[in-house]
């Protein structure tokens, strides 16, 4: 979906770039993780016979079992998310069902700066991996600036030993429509859980609340929370794709906005139709005594009413 013709976009840039200058200077206390301190770990997925590198945090001569976090913020350009992503599923793409969202920052120079440092993933996986793999970090460009692609599997083939299955979350498989890759030894994991909320403003407190992935809108301005993960493809390459767990609506008033005003233009405001009064009477004699006809219609109904009590 585009973000259409309606769409304040140099209003959004500028919402953006404040936002993440914000959440920049809320992060500065926070304690952050040196590039020198990070090390590449294997993931041992036990129900996937696919290699997969993650990053963690060295502490002192140990890994720190909790992986390297990132968090990204843009403008929502695609959505591809329950429960209209999986109303119509095809039951031979069970490996390809795919949780997603595309962010972009129509211009924002934080948002690009921001892309172009989660580079540094590659030079750490170049430096680990050695001659043996060459990573690749795919990041495109839509609507004229870079564009940044975050997804999450809806489900993982069990082999051998396969993981714990847990229940999709709120509004992600209203339909139960995944049950039927079940017997394909297709589960849903953990590692496939992507929680979705919406900040609100309460006493000048922001406020998370859980909502539904249908919530979401081309044109929000989100914060996703993931982790990078590489894996090995043909030709000895290394894929790298951002893997989300969690998506934040940050602000929708852009997307309302816009919606406001398609609105507004395919259903413009109509003059209230002018109706007439007419009289009951196509002509009224005048010796007629229409106040003693309309005594006697009251007396009338008065009876009937009487008659069906007694």
């Amino acid at each position: 979906m585009d973000l259409g013709a309606h769409f304040d976009r140099e209003g959004a840039k500028l919402a953006l770039e404040k936002f993440i200058q914000d959440r920049v200077n809320e992060s500065k206390d926070a304690k952050e993780t040196s590039v020198d301190n990070v090390v590449v770990h294997e993931v041992d997925r036990q129900a996937s016979n696919r290699r997969e590198w993650k990053l963690a945090a060295l502490s002192g001569s140990e890994v720190v079992p909790e992986e390297v976090a990132f968090r990204l913020h843009g403008v929502l350009a695609k959505i591809n998310l329950a429960p209209g992503e999986i109303a119509h599923l095809n039951a031979y793409k069970a490996s390809s069902l795919t949780q997603r969202v595309q962010l972009v920052g129509l211009g924002s120079h934080a948002f690009d700066d921001m892309l172009l440092n989660t580079k540094v993933v590659t030079d750490i996986l170049r430096r680990h991996l050695g001659g043996q793999h060459s990573p690749v970090w795919k990041i495109g460009e839509g609507y004229g600036d870079l564009q940044m692609n975050c997804s999450c599997l809806y489900l993982t083939k069990a082999f051998n030993r396969p993981e714990k299955e847990v229940p999709f979350g709120p509004g992600v498989d209203p339909f139960k429509k995944f049950a039927r890759y079940k017997p394909q030894g297709y589960i849903h994991t953990a590692a496939n859980v992507v929680k979705y909320f919406k900040r609100v403003d309460e006493e000048g407190k922001r406020v998370l609340y859980e909502c539904f992935p249908g919530t979401f809108r081309v044109g929000n301005i989100v914060e996703v929370q993931g982790s990078v993960i590489a894996f090995p493809v043909k030709d000895g390459m290394v894929k790298m794709v951002f893997q989300m767990n969690t998506l934040i609506l940050e602000d929708a008033s852009f997307s309302k906005a816009a919606e406001h005003a398609r609105a507004r233009e395919y259903n413009p405001p109509q003059r209230p139709m002018q109706l007439k009064r007419k009289s009951w009477y196509e002509e009224e004699d005048e010796d007629m005594e229409v106040g003693g006809a309309r005594r006697k219609f009251k007396d009338l109904r008065l009876e009937t009413a009487h008659s069906y009590v007694g």
